[in-house]
């Protein structure tokens, strides 16, 4: 029995450890299906180890191993990325939503601007990553890391807007899960495009409207007399031949033979003028057909003749709009745009706020409002025809024409024909602004030597930077003027580097960057002022060329003495040079 229960036992403890290790084998990911895995790092990575500057030296207690935390990383490559102005999106999904901790980024190919990352939840809410907001220019393996999300909601998809420098950029991505490996996947990329603007139809010719015959109107004559011109019933036009009793008249009437004798209630004798209408006036008719007034008639009637049609017509003078030479601003052969988008010239101008114009590519003339006319001008807003600029404060223009209504056209740089854009999406340029003009030698970005070649009053610059090929558009405020001193710290100084390495300063610059050599290493090297350290001639009672006692033990002589409290000596016994704190030395009687 004993032995019975003992197996039955075993055999209880054995499925029981199965389960939790299939259990476990679930949860984690199938081999190949997406790249990332499971690493167990130190909370603290341990210092590096101290140089041997002594022949002997005690062995100090180990420090106690720093507790181990669990992280899930599922990463991401992403190669040839865009190099256009402004960085395309990015848009990456997780497999399957994950609670993150943070995100890191390397830069494996070339160099990588990040413009913005931001995460977005289950419950639709975006969050933005604050250290990948606006980056610095990121070279090859240098890389970004965000700190502690603080999430407790699962994430769905990232979204990382980046913009390549020099040639495409290859970058890999890290997420970091808090329970498990997230699982990331490239689902789109969305290219930047140039906003042109897109062009209305053109408007088409007016339709004729049918004319209504104008109704008969009761008017006193002005002069009834023999040879007298008049209008019939509203409709015919006529001579008066006989006055006869009874309030009649025998009439010819043009296009009739004979003669006809009419009541006098239906005529009206021509005038010389009425309304402010006279004959031979150029004219507009039913606000679509430009024409000259022939005659006009005591009723408020005029016979006209319209252009491209035969005939006279007769027409209400209230349907009539006198041409002028000017109106409203405009005069007649100027140089307009129609609808904010076509160039025009007026021919004619009238009264009732319509234009008579010819669109730029288009046969014909054409009736179009005042309204939707902009004078052209030479300048606006200190923006001249010819002026280089730039637009959408990305990409360099050269104005063609500026007109009246906040409207320029221009030629953009890399794209083909013109654009009528608004005056607010462009910059002029100006010889300096905030220190910096056009010809400047600066550093950008605290990394890269650039020349300014053009500056813009919307603190943008446009310049070119050595390694890299084409020009480039930046803020004022990355670039840094180069100066002769600053801080104290002077363009061939020798000074220590980070208190241990000895440097020679070429170039000062005016954000608190200097370019330096350090000696025992090839090329230059852009420091902070405040890594540099200046020699003085003594500091603390000790000054260069002092015997002095290190550490109550060694003996030893001062080579250089530093203002930040610090001393270069020999010591005897030891080879080389060692930069120790003055409050270590006692000056040797």
């Amino acid at each position: 029995m004993k032995r019975s229960g003992l197996a039955t036992l075993m055999a209880l403890l054995s499925l029981t450890h199965n389960a939790a290790r299939a259990e476990i084998i679930v949860d984690l990911p199938f081999p190949g299906e997406f790249e990332g895995d499971v690493v167990t790092t130190p909370a603290t990575p341990p210092a590096p180890p101290a140089e041997d500057t002594t022949q002997s030296q005690t062995t100090a207690p180990a420090a106690p191993t720093a507790p181990v935390q669990t992280e899930f990383k599922g990463e991401l490559s992403i190669t040839s990325m865009s190099r256009k102005s402004g960085g395309a999106t990015y848009k990456i999904d997780l497999q399957r939503s994950a609670v993150l901790n943070r995100l890191e980024l390397i830069v494996e190919v070339n160099k990588l601007k990040i413009h913005s990352a931001s995460l977005i939840t289950e419950r639709g809410q975006q969050i933005a990553v604050r250290e990948f907001r606006d980056s610095r220019v990121l070279s090859t393996w240098e890389s970004l890391t965000s700190e502690n999300l603080n999430l407790s909601d699962r994430v769905v998809s990232l979204e990382l807007v980046a913009e390549s420098y020099g040639g495409a950029a290859n970058i890999r991505l890290r997420a970091i899960g808090a329970t498990e490996v997230p699982r990331l996947a490239l689902q789109s990329v969305v290219e930047p495009v140039a906003a042109t603007p897109t062009a209305p139809p053109a408007p088409s010719n007016p339709v004729v409207p049918v004319r209504n015959e104008p109704s008969v109107q009761n008017s006193t004559p002005s002069a009834i007399a023999k040879g007298a011109k008049i209008v019939y019933s509203g409709s015919y036009v006529g001579t008066i031949t006989q006055i006869l009793g009874g309030g009649k008249v025998r009439v010819t009437l043009d296009g009739y033979s004979g003669t006809h004798d009419v009541d006098l209630r239906e005529i009206a004798t021509q005038t010389a003028c009425l309304d402010g209408l006279c004959g031979g006036y150029n004219i507009l008719y039913s606000n679509s057909y430009s024409g000259v007034i022939k005659e006009v008639f005591a009723n408020k009637k005029a016979r006209v003749v319209l252009d491209g049609y035969s005939g006279l017509h007769i027409v209400n003078l209230s349907e009539l709009a006198k041409s002028v030479d000017c109106h409203q601003n405009f005069c007649i052969n100027r140089q307009v745009l129609y609808s904010n988008s076509y160039d025009a010239t007026i021919k004619k101008l009238f009264t009732n706020g319509k234009a008579q114009v010819v669109l730029s590519g288009y046969s014909g003339l054409h009736i179009v409002n005042i309204s939707e006319l902009a004078n052209s001008i030479q300048c606006l807003r200190e923006l001249c025809a010819g002026d280089s600029v730039m637009y959408n404060n990305t990409t360099k223009a050269k104005i063609l024409k500026v007109y009246s209504n906040n409207k320029v056209q221009v030629t953009i740089e890399g794209y083909s024909g013109t654009h009528m854009i608004n005056v607010s999406e462009i910059s002029r340029p100006t010889r300096c602004l905030d220190g910096v003009c056009a010809g400047d030698s600066l550093m950008y970005d605290r990394t890269m030597e650039a020349k300014v070649i053009e500056v813009y009053n919307n603190r943008q610059a446009l310049i070119t930077i050595e390694g890299y090929n084409g020009t480039h558009t930046v803020a004022i405020s990355t670039l840094s003027k180069k100066v002769t001193c600053a801080s104290g710290i002077c363009a061939g100084d020798q000074l220590m580097y980070d208190f241990t390495m000895k440097a020679k300063v070429l170039k000062v610059f005016s954000h608190g960057q200097a370019l330096i050599t350090i000696e025992g290493y090839n090329g230059t090297h852009t420091v902070s002022l405040q890594s540099l350290t200046k020699p003085v001639t003594c500091s603390k009672g000790i000054c260069a060329g002092d015997r002095v006692t290190y550490d109550r033990s060694y003996t030893g002589k001062v080579i250089s003495v530093f203002g930040n409290g610090t001393a270069q000596v020999t010591l005897n016994g030891y080879s080389g040079t060692h930069n120790v704190s003055l409050n270590s030395l006692v000056k040797m009687r």
